[in-house]
């Protein structure tokens, strides 16, 4: 594997234990891969025996939401939010969490799909198209190209991603071409 992109997620290999010092647990499961059942699973058994735990399940942040927003409003300090699932949604639910006023040392997450879209494979990412301004759901790689769903410019993904947004930046492919 070759030197970390800056601008770009580091996924780890394996699901991050559980943090002890967590004052209450809220794992978040997004998907129906079998793996986003496994870890979700092991960290809601982990989480259990230390402090109260809640799990919101959904498949995927677009029909979860009304029930993570509803999560999140009671959330308190020292909770710690655990997201697990695809790249896409992983990212989307941690921008959410920090919307919220969720902390960095509050955040946990595991992407199923994360080696996979750090080897340069095609997953669905999250992009927020600089032209027609909205986040879109498409599938590419870190650096590759896609059509914007919204106004159907081919686009650059650039590997610049926006924690806050939970997106990558996208622009036109061709403009660099316009004269």
């Amino acid at each position: 594997m070759g030197e970390q992109v800056l601008g770009l997620p580091v996924w780890p290999a394996e699901p991050e234990p559980v943090d002890a010092g967590g004052t209450s647990y809220l794992v978040v499961a997004l998907g129906t891969a079998a793996r986003t059942a496994e870890v979700a699973a092991g960290w809601v058994r982990a989480a259990e025996g230390r402090a109260p735990t809640r799990l919101v399940v959904a498949d995927d942040l677009g029909s979860g939401r009304e029930d993570l927003l509803a999560a999140l409003g009671t959330a308190r300090t020292g909770v710690r939010i655990m997201v697990v699932g695809g790249v896409c949604g992983v990212l989307g639910t941690l921008a959410l969490a920090r919307s919220c006023g969720a902390g960095e040392a509050e955040l946990r997450s595991f992407a199923v799909d994360g080696a996979a879209a750090a080897a340069g494979e095609v997953v669905d990412l999250p992009v927020y198209c600089a032209h027609c301004r909205a986040p879109h759901r498409v599938r590419a790689t870190y650096g590759g190209a896609a059509t914007c769903p919204g106004c159907a410019r081919h686009l650059e993904i650039h590997p610049h991603l926006s924690a806050s947004q939970g997106s990558f930046l996208a622009s036109d492919a061709r403009a660099r071409e316009l004269v």
